[in-house]
């Protein structure tokens, strides 16, 4: 009787890494081969994935994740995503997408309880456990986020200028960037003006004027023409605060965690490293046709 052959789970992608890592619990050398599910833990160094789908992630030292052909779950530590179209990572409960192909970024875990989320180039769109649209990091900055207890998750607070259309009062948080519909008393005498606004997501409502949200709004209060550096601003049961630039970020994957070469730039080709430039001994010769150290002989028969 014939055994019948097992087949092998279709590979997703590979990981390469300058030493040791770990995939699925066992130990690998240099690079190895990605399945559906494939956990993977970077140890002591930067570990590089490459996705057939055409992602490109950079999974920090002591970082921890599982990776699926179109998303990662971060478990761990922080990761580089660079062309991630059609792919998106999860952590804390969070979806983050990027908005174009173009995208590239970086996320991190801090602790346990909160996300931080740096858009280097593009944008990138973050989203809470339903799927409602909580923040858009734009390009050059990033946002910290961390999910509210659910006695604390209904509460929505945001500052913005309050505009109206069409008799729909809408209004763009300072810190997330997302557009909510806003609703609630005595509303008007607040349109053109800066202010904050604390409200509960109305989850059964759909809004009419294409807003990701609307937030019914208890209590309104006019206030400082800009937020500070440390305003915090709660959507969808999880609060942002702006954080440090992407340029901060970008300093846990440098050159090294890329694979690129680091230190002092190399020497020009033909020049030893670490030595000077070499002169010919003695004066620079004389120009063609005339000995050195005589004057010009003047041609005979010319009479001054």
């Amino acid at each position: 009787m014939l055994g019948l052959a097992i087949a092998a789970p279709p590979a997703i992608g590979t990981v390469t890494a300058g030493g040791a890592f770990r995939l699925n619990g066992d130990t690998v050398l240099a690079n190895g081969t990605l399945t559906e599910g494939a956990v993977l833990e970077s140890g002591r160094g930067n570990s590089s994935v490459r996705l057939a789908g055409g992602a490109r992630l950079f999974l920090g030292a002591d970082s921890r994740g599982k990776l699926y052909s179109d998303h990662i779950v971060l478990e761990k530590g922080e990761t580089y995503l660079e062309k991630g179209l059609g792919f998106h990572l999860e952590a804390l409960g969070l979806t983050i997408r990027p908005d174009r192909g173009l995208s590239t970024g970086q996320i991190g875990l801090v602790g346990s309880r909160r996300l931080r989320v740096a858009a280097l180039t593009g944008s990138f769109r973050v989203l809470n456990a339903r799927g409602v649209l909580i923040a858009n990091v734009a390009a050059g900055s990033a946002l910290a986020f961390e999910p509210q207890t659910p006695a604390d998750a209904a509460v929505t607070h945001i500052t913005g200028t309050l505009s109206q259309r069409n008799g729909h009062f809408l209004l763009t948080d300072e810190v997330t960037r997302v557009t909510v519909e806003v609703t609630g008393q005595r509303l008007a005498p607040y349109v053109g003006q800066v202010v904050g606004v604390t409200g509960a997501l109305n989850i059964a409502a759909t809004s009419a004027a294409a807003a990701s949200q609307v937030i019914a709004a208890s209590h309104v209060q006019t206030t400082a023409a800009a937020v500070s550096a440390d305003s915090i601003s709660v959507v969808g049961g999880v609060a942002a605060v702006a954080t440090v630039d992407q340029s901060a970020f970008a300093g846990a994957f440098s050159a090294q965690a890329k694979g690129d070469p680091v230190g002092p730039p190399p020497a020009p080709p033909g020049k030893p490293p670490g030595r000077p430039p070499v002169t010919p001994p003695g004066p620079p010769p004389a120009p063609p046709g005339r000995p050195p150290d005589r004057p010009p002989v003047s041609p005979p028969g010319l009479s001054r």
